[in-house]
């Protein structure tokens, strides 16, 4: 049985559509239930499905309903699972990756370890790949194939991150927006960030900061940006516009975004400051000088970080990760070569076990007839008749058992275990290898 793989991510396909693709939870849930109970086989050929999907990436991965039913065949299923969530959009399989066997079992790999991340090295994407597994074993949809495959994934992100530097440096704006918050607070007498901005890149900017520590947070944003539910998220308050000239004056830290409600002017951070008894303000400029006038920076007391200093603490950042990335490309593949060797002995385990079952039953058949052809044989004959047919068949098999066992610790055992099947007959008890078996 194959691990079949079939996605688009920031890589392969414009964000609008990713997003588009993307499964909530309850969609995930569903579609992973009706696999689990087969009630998609006749539409969805596969036997086993987890979906990953986050902001940047949708991917399926999944294992065929059987070994009749080709690749092809399952993947095509499963692109048109996915091009049901874009109505059929004629350019939707252009920005689709397909990939079979060991190739789906390595992309996922870098998936957990970050190296397929839009930002290097990132964290957050392990966990997501974690909780994809728990979802679909909740479900009924993840079994002996894809559980393992998940869990060797996880294992080698760990690795990742444990062994290298590739996700120790903050990479992202939002993350390097909150590292420079906690650097500019030791001048800063009070801890009250002011957010001007609903967007994305205000929302990771908010949980960033409130993982690094108590701030007190304020949310200014549109009405229609849904400003009340983002501040009950992050425990902030939210203010509306004409709130907002007052709320610059009672912050220390102002984060300014794109989808604010107003421009920051060089005036209205001046009349803040009056009352502030030489108390500093900072702003971070996360919308590239669309809110924040470029004069504020020249008032006295104000510190701006504008959005050239964080771009370069994010190239510096990125080149450090760079440098870790051919390091976390060799766990990768150690973490595959352990998988395939794992699988390759539980294989070979499987074939010892069947081609000795296979022997004892001839044994016993033998056995009993030769027996049958000696009706006056006393009992120590017959023991010593049984004690016999047991040695031969041991003696005859403890080699080519030592030997297979032996090629399965190498990583080459699949070929080994294909010759014993086919030599002895042994059709029928192939195991569900998950290492780079095509």
């Amino acid at each position: 049985m194959t691990v079949l793989f079939v996605g688009a991510s920031h890589a392969t396909a414009p964000l609008p559509l990713v997003e588009h693709l993307s499964f909530s939870t309850d969609d995930a849930v569903a579609t992973l239930a009706r696999v689990s109970t087969g009630d998609l086989r006749p539409t969805l050929p596969v036997r086993e499905l987890v979906l990953l999907s986050t902001c940047h990436r949708v991917e399926l991965y999944a294992v065929s309903a059987d070994d009749a039913t080709p690749p092809s065949a399952a993947l095509d299923a499963m692109a048109g699972l996915l091009a049901s969530r874009n109505n059929g959009a004629e350019a939707f399989d252009a920005h689709v990756r397909r990939l079979v066997g060991s190739e789906a079992t390595r992309h996922l790999f870098r998936v957990a370890a970050g190296l397929e991340s839009m930002v290097l090295g990132e964290s957050e994407v392990l966990g997501q790949v974690a909780s994809a597994l728990t979802l679909a074993q909740r479900t009924g949809a993840a079994g002996p194939v894809l559980t393992p495959l998940f869990e060797a994934a996880v294992k080698t992100g760990r690795r990742a991150r444990a062994e290298t530097e590739i996700g120790s440096a903050p990479a992202s704006v939002s993350s390097i927006a909150a590292e420079l918050a906690e650097e500019l607070s030791e001048d800063l007498r009070g801890r009250r960030a002011l957010f001007l901005g609903g967007g994305k890149i205000a929302l990771l900017a908010a949980k960033a900061l409130r993982a690094r520590g108590f701030w007190e947070m304020t949310i200014g944003a549109p009405v229609d940006m849904h400003a009340n539910a983002t501040a009950e998220e992050f425990g902030a308050t939210a203010i509306q516009s004409d709130a907002i000239p007052t709320a610059i004056a009672e912050s220390d830290l102002v984060f300014t975004c794109a989808g604010a409600p107003l421009a920051v002017d060089a005036g209205t951070v001046r009349r803040a400051m009056r009352g502030r008894m030489a108390r500093p303000l900072a702003f971070i400029d996360l919308s590239a000088g669309d809110v924040l006038d470029a004069e504020v920076a020249e008032l006295a007391g104000v510190r701006v970080v504008c959005p050239s200093e964080l771009r370069e603490r994010i190239d510096i950042a990125m080149a450090g990760r760079r440098r870790e990335a051919p390091l976390v490309e060799t766990i990768v593949e150690q973490e595959l070569r352990a998988l395939q060797w794992r699988g390759e002995a539980s294989s070979l385990s499987g074939v010892v076990t069947a081609l000795r079952a296979r022997a004892e039953e001839i044994r016993q058949r033998e056995l009993s007839r030769a027996l049958a052809s000696l009706p006056d044989a006393d009992g120590a004959v017959r023991t010593q008749m049984e004690w016999l047919s047991v040695s031969l068949v041991n003696k005859l098999l403890d080699e080519p058992t030592r030997r297979l066992r032996a090629e399965a610790t190498k990583g080459v055992g699949n070929p080994y275990a294909d010759v014993t099947r086919e030599l002895f007959g042994l059709i029928g008890n192939r195991e569900s290898g998950i290492g780079n078996r095509e």
